[in-house]
């Protein structure tokens, strides 16, 4: 019993915290008689879930009003969300014409932390396709879009990932020595572009390439994956050049 008390009273902690923020949000500097005449929520609950969310950086105090505003970890997360679906706004069309062009599933991805999150899928049109929903999350080592991903980053931070998230077996081309993914991300790096057939999926071929903002930084990233077939290989060396061309179509238009 103790313990589904702790659960509901955590939940309920969770209700009010959430509660404090979309009141802040609809108006502005508010003291904790405010907020509590407008949530009936008491004052010495309020104080603790404030004095929580100040230090996580969601709200903020000012010493001399004693009220509260929202603090500058909404704008941080805000500017993210807006930066994310702003990317996929742009990229959506040219993923759609990409698809009706090579008939292969094409992806979208960024990178939030060391996880590789797909905000983006347009699946192929081919008989034998792959497909991946959106909101998938991969470790930053995993096939090609974390190739991509670390070619943007310092060989020493490489290896550090690599600490973090081991590299796994998927398929038969995989590769698990530190030494040969160095070498590849270091040709991503060079190449702007990273292949991979039967892995790490077996049997099948992908090509991610980055998309850049105008500084130069990585803001996501564009792949194509499908069935590895005799006429696709015949054909990867077009494959890459088309890919590329609309991952420079989306870069250009990303400001």
């Amino acid at each position: 019993m103790g313990e589904k008390k702790e659960k509901v009273s955590a939940v309920s902690s969770v209700d009010k915290a959430i509660d404090i923020l979309v009141a802040l949000g609809q108006s502005d500097n508010k003291t904790i008689r405010e907020l509590g005449h407008q949530l009936e929520i008491t004052k010495s609950t309020l104080h603790r879930i404030l004095q929580t969310l100040e230090n996580r950086g969601l709200v903020k105090k000012n010493n001399t009003t004693d009220k509260y505003s929202l603090g500058y970890k909404i704008l941080e997360l805000s500017s993210h969300l807006k930066i994310h679906n702003e990317i996929r706004d742009l990229a959506l069309k040219h993923m759609e014409e990409l698809r009706d062009l090579i008939g292969d599933t094409v992806q979208l991805a960024i990178l939030e932390k060391d996880e590789i999150i797909i905000i983006e899928t347009v699946e192929g049109t081919n008989n034998l396709r792959f497909f991946a929903q959106p909101g998938q999350k991969y470790p930053i080592t995993y096939g090609n879009f974390g190739k991509v991903f670390l070619a943007y980053q310092p060989t020493s931070s490489v290896l550090n990932h690599i600490k973090e998230n081991p590299l796994v077996k998927y398929a038969s081309s995989s590769i698990t020595d530190h030494d040969q993914f160095i070498k590849q991300v270091n040709e991503v790096r060079n190449d702007k572009i990273s292949v991979s057939i039967d892995d790490p999926i077996e049997g099948a071929v992908s090509i991610a390439v980055p998309i850049v903002n105008t500084n130069g930084h990585i803001e996501a990233s564009l792949a194509i994956a499908g069935v590895k077939t005799q006429q696709k290989m015949d054909n990867i060396d077009q494959l890459k050049v088309i890919i590329k061309e609309y991952a420079d179509k989306i870069s250009n238009e990303f400001k």
